[in-house]
């Protein structure tokens, strides 16, 4: 629930320059089971928006390549995703070699925009450091990007500049985006 989180504390640590006006929705098993969980009928009913946006649906879990293994659902109405998502909910798949099941989708309004304008952004928390990965390509195609981003380790407890994170991580991105980023990232 990264988005979730970001949604509620991304306005503050940013002194409101930047915010997230919608999380999205999580789906779980239990829309097979409305005994256990929210079926579709009540994640309709907590999130409306469901039926006027066009949406984007993924398995929320930690899998790399999820574009090229064809799971990612772009651009589709409500009834679309709830298809897409049933047909995949709980059931094995295989992904780079190993097989499980997905049981956590996320749902996101679709957000048309050009593969230029989009960036990859990672923070992993350590025992005693925070790290951000930042890669100047974005998407589907960007690949194994562990091995291609840019690295800033902040040790725990120590803050970061938006200069530090302008020549530590954007120096492939251009000029006139690089404040606005290292804000962002910052934040």
């Amino acid at each position: 629930e990264g988005k979730a989180l970001l949604k509620r504390w991304l306005p503050e640590y940013s002194n409101k320059a930047f915010g997230l006006d919608n999380a999205g929705c999580m789906v779980t098993p239990g829309v097979l089971d409305p005994t256990k969980g929210d079926d579709w009928n009540v994640i309709l009913e907590k999130n409306p928006w469901l039926k006027t946006e066009r949406l984007v649906a993924k398995p929320d879990q930690m899998i790399g390549g999820r574009g090229k293994a064809g799971l990612i659902a772009v651009n589709k109405s409500f009834d679309e995703v709830k298809a897409w998502i049933s047909e995949r909910m709980c059931k094995d798949t295989t992904v780079a070699g190993i097989t499980g099941q997905l049981t956590h989708f996320l749902i996101e309004p679709f957000v048309p925009h050009q593969q230029s304008e989009e960036f990859y952004v990672c923070i992993q928390s350590h025992r005693y450091k925070d790290e951000i990965f930042f890669y100047h390509e974005g998407g589907v195609d960007v690949g194994d990007v562990d091995s291609k981003a840019s690295k800033l380790a902040i040790p725990t407890g120590c803050d970061i500049s938006e200069e530090m994170v302008r020549l530590e991580l954007l120096s492939e991105v251009e000029a006139s985006k690089q404040k606005t980023l290292a804000s962002f990232i910052k934040a």
